[in-house]
């Protein structure tokens, strides 16, 4: 991380960055199962009952208190609502028991890593969830680069976006956080970008195209 804390800003600027395009290759069926329209009444994704999960069913206490911290960090709360407060915890632990539930095993390797570095750590005498935010910040710099931490920061940016059904996305934080509107239909202006646009003005001799 440049900064110790990195700033919303930030964040919203590198979340194009997050995931390499293999990733996202391996991954993109069910990323976009997680981020399909729920008017498209599709359920590829498995949903704990009729609405979103509300507690946690994967992740033991010790490991859910840690991913949160990891995720609390990469999404901080502060004037808007961040990781902690959007739910992204709850969609983490919701794709770890259902539709990358294949990732499980090595993401418990990997926390088990984590935290294990951690407690070898100058003057750390509690769990990583139970540190001071300065201890906890310069252990993510250290481990920034490995592959644990960007599958939290994958998972976390992931559960601000996602349909809140699976978990994070509380009361759609995430989407207001980056400017998205809850709507499956616009009509024009879409933006200040077409708002004086007269509209499709066809070229001689032909007529324009309607669904």
């Amino acid at each position: 991380m440049d900064q110790p804390v990195p700033s919303r800003r930030q964040f919203l600027t590198a979340v194009g960055n997050l995931a390499s395009a293999s990733w996202v290759a391996l991954n993109w069926p069910a990323i976009t199962a997680a981020a399909e329209p729920m008017q498209h009444g599709h359920r590829s994704i498995p949903v704990c009952g009729d609405g979103p999960p509300t507690a946690i069913a994967t992740l033991a206490p010790s490991e859910a208190a840690d991913v949160e911290a990891i995720a609390g960090l990469i999404v901080p709360s502060g004037k808007t609502p961040g990781a902690r407060e959007a739910g992204a915890l709850l969609f983490i632990d919701n794709a770890l028991g259902s539709f990358f539930k294949d990732q499980l095993p090595a993401f418990r390797k990997g926390l088990g890593e984590f935290q294990a570095g951690f407690a070898q750590q100058p003057g750390v005498t509690t769990p990583f969830a139970g540190a001071p935010e300065a201890q906890q910040t310069a252990w993510l710099t250290q481990v920034e680069k490995t592959p644990f931490f960007l599958a939290v920061r994958r998972l976390t940016v992931l559960g601000l976006l996602a349909l809140p059904k699976y978990g994070g996305n509380k009361n759609n934080m995430g989407w207001t956080l980056i400017g998205v509107e809850d709507n499956h239909y616009w009509e024009p202006p879409f933006g200040y970008y077409d708002r004086d646009y007269p509209g499709f003005q066809p070229y001689p001799g032909t007529k324009p195209y309607t669904a």
